[in-house]
Parts: C-alpha cells; structure tokens; sequence
C-alpha cells in the first residue's frame, strides 16, 4: 500500500470517527410553517436510556488464545489497558521496560529500532505472540523483532512469560464487548515536529458479527540536518463472529505496517558525515494476515476446545530509497513471506489443563508440535509443563521441556522454581546454526501486599553465542558467554495512597556477558491522586511522575576487527505529568531531563531534552 493510499485510509478513519454534520450547517430550504404542521416526534430522552441500556449490557468477546491459562505464581506480567494508559510508555518496547533484567538497545529516540537484550541472549531473548500467533522477524532484520514497529494503541492487553533466558510476549488485540460502538481519537505532537495520530471505531451486533477498523500514525522528521528521520502509517482490519450460547466462534483481521526510517551514519569530529553506518534504515511494508476458528462450547473456557489457524506474514522492501553503502551497490529484499498453519485441541477445568498443538510453516522451521498441561489443585502448589519438538530446515531439530512449579503460602508469600531443559537451535533463519544443549534454571521468591511488595530472582543460564542485531551494522559481534547467574530484585512501596516508589534491578553475578550492562537499574516515584473529595465518582485522575534508568560501564560488542566496544555507565532521568477526566486523557512526558550526551549504544546519543505531549480520547457513540 503507497504512502497516498495509508493517509486517505487514516483520513477516511477520521472521518468516520467526526460526528455528522449537524443540521444547522446546512442550508435550510424547508418552509418556516412546515415545521409546525409536521412536528416533532423524536423522542431524545427514549434514545438516551435505550443507549444506557445497551451499554450496560455484555456480550461475549473472542477469546485471548495462544497463552497458558494456569502458571505459577511470578512467573507471569500482566499489563491490561488501564495500566498501558497509565505507564509513560511510547512503545511495546517501552512497555517491556517493567520486566526485570530487559535492556533495550535504544537507537536514540522514539522512531529507532528498539530491540530487547534479556539475559544477554541478544536477538534470541524474546518471542513474540498476536492473538496466539507467533509474530516472526522478517525484512532486513530475521533474527529478532524490533517492538518499537508494533502499534501500542491497537493493543488492550500484554502479557510477559517469564524464563530463565527468555520472556515470551502475548499481544492481545482490543476486545469490544458491548452493543454501542465505540470510537478512540489521539492526536499527540512533541519536539522536533513530531506528530501521532490514532483512530479507531469498533461495533458489535446482537447477533455476534462485529468490526474493528483503526489507524495510526507516526512521523518524526526531526530537525534539518539531524539523521534518522520516521514515518509509518499502520493499519488494522478485525472482522468476528462470537454468537452468544453458540460453540462455533471466527475471527479473520489484517495488519499494516510501512515504516520508512533513514539511516544514521556516524558524525566525524568536524561534523562531517563518516563512512560507517550506525544504525540502518528501513523501507518497506509489511502485511500480516490472520484467520481462526474455535470449537468451545463452554462460554467459560471450559471443558474441550478445538482451535484451528492460518497466518501470512510478507514484507516488501526496496532499499534503493535508502543508502545503506554495501559493497555491491544497494540491497533489494523482495518476496519474504511465511505462511503458518496450525491445529490445536485441549481440555481444561478450573484446577487442571492439558493441550495439544502442530504447527507447519513454509520456511525455517517446517513442523512445530507443542504439548503443555498444568495441575492447580486447591491448595497452595502449581505445577505446569510444556514439552517442544521443531524440525527446522536443513534437517536440523530442537528438542527441550519447560517445568515450572510454585507455592503460595500466608502473608502474600510466594516462590516459584523453573528449569528449561534440552537442545534447541537459537537462530532457525541461520543456516550454519546448529542444536545445542542447554540448562537454563530460574527460583523467584516474594510477597505481594497493598504498601510493600518485594521479589528476588535467582536465574542461572547457560553458555550462548548470540548473533548480532543486523540493523545496528557498527556492531559487527557480539562474544559469546559461558554459564551467568543473574540476579534480579523488584519492589514497590506505598507508605501513603497517593504515593508509590517502585522499580527493579539487575545484575549478573561473578562473569560479565557481552551486549547488556552491568548493574542496571529502573526506579520509578510516583505521585498520583483522584481529589476524591471534590470529584467523589472517580472519574478525575492526575499523575506526576518522574523516573530514573542507570546502567554501569560494560562491553556492548565487538567492532569489525574483534576489538570490544566500551559502553560507558549512565543514567537518564524521565518526567511525565499526566490528568484523565473520564475516558479523556492528556499527558506531557520528557526524557534525557539532564541534557546527557551519552546513549544506550555507542555514537547514538539519546536527544536531549526531548519531549511528547498530545491528548486521547474513548468515547461510546
């Protein structure tokens, strides 16, 4: 889709979203006297009930698939879609921020690639999930998905998976469960001409069928002579049918995606542009189509489930628009695509569950089969179980288990033990890549009370060679490491109801790994009040918050002659002011508070004094 074709969609959106023009606009050519022969009979007071009415009633929406429904404690983050409004967060890469132990290999501000580093495991760190669907990395990048690409604002609900040298992120697109349609503009601007842009409208029928049509828009042109300029225009198209008291329920949606980012060279010390690219552009388009069908007869997720699945996933990109200075001229990636289809079947009560699941892809990795089960009987311990095969191509096969058990005790005590277990093949999209055997282990302990919480991880994982991160070409390896223990600490504390100070820390223990830095470090003081007294039905909200992230001096990887490259310590303050009035919301956020002049890479310096400000709105029509 052109550049034209994505702005008139997002035009026509809102448009869409715009109440009709109102009657007065228009010229009247009625007769004054006409009025008052046919009267009016339009009763606005029946209309305003009847639409009350609706609201108040639920229908039953898709459901959240693809995830482990029963899991110990701890080992599970949940962000649901009042704490995504509510988080200073820019991006899902943003939002992964909260887990303990994940840096972001942040490319300067909002607009460059953001992928995650967990553990030191580089680009086989993270998975990621839509409705249950494995989003895999395509384009110039097939190693590792970059979340800042993803559009927050299409997604109600992210759940992390937490495991020893991994996390696994679910992304649950919104789920509309009322009758009225309901409509959410944004319009967000900030330094350097930034401008966002988001629309959406989503309607269900008493009869099950519904829609969900939505855009977002983003462009940072930055100033004249800045590099690594961003625009996308994303798009998304959700048809469903969920009857009510009917065990037969589909949903089909299409996805956009066309980012466009400049490269960012590095600047000589006259400042002159150098020969070195730092950080790759992007200019393509990428589409990701959906289809599913469930057979659940229980409305509640109980008793048999049978899911059936096909994806398609494609990106188009010719780089001659961009200049990426490779030896031979310019790059040209064309025609990668993947399809994926599936079939899963399970059963499940409310203290067990078992599932079966194969998967087929048309390249990498062929055949997928997946068998998990989970034992929570009333009582206090958890048990749950996954065991993978995958073939991949060039006949090569990973084979591994996952056990995770936990037990709650009094007082919000709790503690969880996981072990990942087998050989696998970190890089499928790698042909030279080979199985490897690994033991990855992980003990998480800690309570959870209204003014003081606190966790304590353990995580021992074993050696790895990751692969670099193919848009940041300056970085030519990263080394590999041997065993790491790490060790993780988060805590929130409350001493009064309007204040919080929370945040998280992580280090690893005794060897230091290449790619992520030592004592790293997120702190968050929040001041947040809803003046109950003067607006007793809650529905005013003000937050202030200010934030802290600190990292010290280690090696982010190795440059083209094998020599480390230094990442020096820092540390970066962030402030937001945020007010809610209902379901209106307006906020101001800036990061790099101290003007710093370092970054979270080498040459790619955070802008200083950087900010974002804009206002969004859900309403039901």
């Amino acid at each position: 889709m052109s550049a034209a074709s994505r702005l008139g969609l997002l035009a026509l959106l809102l448009a869409a979203t715009l109440p009709s023009v109102a009657a007065g606009q228009v010229p009247d050519t009625t007769r004054a006297d006409s009025a008052a022969a046919v009267g009016d009979t339009t009763d606005f007071s029946e209309l305003f009930l009847k639409s009350r009415e609706e609201g108040r009633l639920r229908v039953p929406g898709y459901p959240r698939l693809g995830r482990p429904e029963l899991l110990p404690a701890l080992t599970r983050l949940v962000f649901d879609r009042d704490s995504i409004e509510w988080h200073n967060t820019e991006t899902v890469s943003d939002l992964l921020t909260k887990v303990p132990g994940v840096f972001l290999w942040r490319g300067g501000w909002i607009g460059r690639p953001e992928p995650v580093n967990y553990q030191a495991r580089a680009t086989g760190s993270a998975e990621f999930l839509v409705d249950g669907v494995p989003y895999l990395a395509l384009g110039p990048d097939s190693l590792a998905v970059d979340p800042s690409l993803l559009p927050l604002s299409f997604f109600e609900r992210v759940e992390v998976e937490r495991m020893p040298g991994l996390i696994r992120v679910h992304l649950f697109t919104r789920r509309h469960d009322r009758l009225p349609p309901r409509t959410r503009v944004g319009v967000a601007s900030g330094d350097f001409d930034i401008a966002r842009y988001i629309a959406s409208l989503e309607k269900r029928s008493a009869n099950g069928f519904g829609f969900v049509v939505a855009a977002e828009h983003l462009a940072v042109p930055l100033r004249s002579g800045d590099q690594g300029s961003y625009r996308n225009t994303q798009g998304w198209l959700q048809l469903s049918y969920v009857p009510t008291g009917k065990p037969i329920r589909a949903m089909a949606q299409v996805f956009l995606n066309g980012p466009k980012r400049e490269d960012v060279r590095e600047v000589r010390s006259d400042g002159s542009l150098g020969a070195d690219t730092l950080s790759q552009g992007l200019a393509g388009s990428r589409t990701d189509l959906q289809a599913s069908v469930l057979y659940q007869p229980s409305p509640e997720g109980l008793g048999w489930r049978a899911l059936v699945t096909a994806a398609r996933s494609a990106w188009r990109e010719d780089s001659t628009a961009l200049s990426l200075g490779s030896p031979d001229g310019h790059i040209r990636w064309v025609d990668q695509s993947v399809w994926q289809l599936s079939g899963e079947a399970g059963f499940r009560t409310r203290a067990a569950s078992v599932a079966a699941s194969l998967r087929h892809r048309t390249r990498w990795t062929p055949w997928e089969a997946r068998a998990s089960g989970a034992l929570a009987p009333p009582g206090p311990f958890v048990l749950a179980g996954d065991l993978v095969y995958q073939r991949h191509d060039g006949a090569r096969t990973s084979r591994w288990g996952l056990v995770r058990a936990g037990v709650t005790l009094p007082l919000g005590l709790r503690a969880t033990a996981q072990a990942r277990v087998g050989s696998w093949v970190a890089y499928p999209t790698v042909a030279a890549d080979s199985s490897v055997s690994r033991k990855d282990l992980g003990l998480l302990a800690g309570f959870d009370r209204p003014r003081l919480a606190l966790e304590v991880g353990y995580w021992r994982t074993d050696g790895f060679a990751p692969e670099r991160y193919p848009l940041y070409r300056a970085i030519d390896t990263i080394g590999p490491s041997g065993p790491t223990k790490w060790l993780t600490v988060s805590a929130r504390v409350a001493p009064l109801q309007w204040f919080v100070l929370d945040g998280w820390y992580s280090n690893p223990v005794g060897s230091r790994p290449e790619g992520i830095p030592p004592t790293h470090s997120v702190v968050n003081a929040t001041i947040q009040s809803r003046f109950l007294p003067t607006f007793r039905s809650g529905i005013f909200g003000l937050k202030l918050q200010g934030s802290m992230e600190s990292w010290g001096t280690g090696v982010i990887g190795r440059g083209a002659t094998g020599d480390p490259i230094e990442l020096k310590g820092a540390t970066f303050f962030r402030a937001m002011i945020q007010f809610k009035l209902g379901d209106f919301v307006a906020y101001y956020d800036r990061v790099n508070f101290q003007a710093s002049r370092l970054g979270y890479l080498p040459g790619l310096s955070v802008l200083r004094l950087a900010s974002t400000f804009g206002v969004r709105w859900e309403f039901s029509n």
